[in-house]
């Protein structure tokens, strides 16, 4: 059974403000008016800076950054993905940040990764191997878990703090949505530092050495980051 958003929540709700050098800003719902942008800005920067996509060079390879797309799209239509925006009067609102959640629930039918195009099987079959690492619902005894597929600040609002504050949101988020439980694979050094301001612990790590010997391979990427980590928040 796919997780649905509880009528009662509003929508959209804001879930944090707060105040930056750059000026004010707001966590909110991702509206379907800012959809665009927000896949823009993925598409962008995600892949751009996101190691193992920058590592494999994933914006030379048209069919698996549509895998990637398709793989935020499908999410960001389920209205639990968070936006982070210019808190002003401007309509609609500059996109700063975004982060694509969703919703693992323990009775989902587990399917098989499988896939033809060779660069994504390396891009989410290392991220797939790191998430199935740790049963999250035996781990905290819980039947459904809020995941992420991916966040990603604009270039110009780095520095600011949006990357831990999007993180923080999810707990408001989580706690409307009667959930227990966040995990989510981070595959930067500088995003895990992030998560680990925010709270988050590790459950599971490896190495990119380690991923490279299981045949994901992201050529250069111990330049920039020593491994993959399943990092996980407990909501009080």
């Amino acid at each position: 059974m796919v997780f649905t958003r509880p009528s009662d929540i509003p929508f959209p709700t804001i879930w944090r403000r707060f105040s930056t050098a750059k000026g004010p800003v707001r966590i909110q719902d991702l509206t379907d008016d800012l959809f665009d942008e927000a896949v823009a800005l993925l598409s962008r920067y995600f892949m751009r800076d996101e190691p193992p996509c920058k590592y494999i060079g994933i914006q030379n390879y048209p069919s698996a950054m549509k895998e990637l797309q398709k793989l935020w799209r499908s999410p960001l239509k389920e209205h639990l993905s968070l936006v982070c925006v210019e808190d002003n009067d401007e309509q609609p609102p500059k996109v700063v940040g975004v982060n694509v959640l969703t919703v693992m629930c323990k009775e989902d039918k587990e399917e098989p990764f499988i896939t033809e195009d060779k660069i994504w099987a390396q891009l989410f079959g290392a991220v797939d191997l790191v998430t199935r690492s740790v049963d999250v619902f035996e781990k905290y005894g819980v039947d459904k878990y809020l995941t992420a597929y991916g966040l990603v600040v604009d270039p110009s609002w780095r520095g600011c703090g949006v990357g831990k504050e999007l993180l923080l949101a999810r707990i408001p988020l989580c706690k409307a949505l009667n959930i227990k439980v966040t995990a989510t694979v981070f595959t930067a050094g500088a995003s895990q530092a992030v998560a680990k301001k925010a709270g988050f612990v590790d459950l599971f790590e490896i190495t990119y050495e380690e991923l490279a010997k299981k045949g994901f391979i992201f050529p250069g990427i111990e330049k920039d980051t020593k491994s993959s980590k399943l990092m996980a928040l407990a909501i009080e």
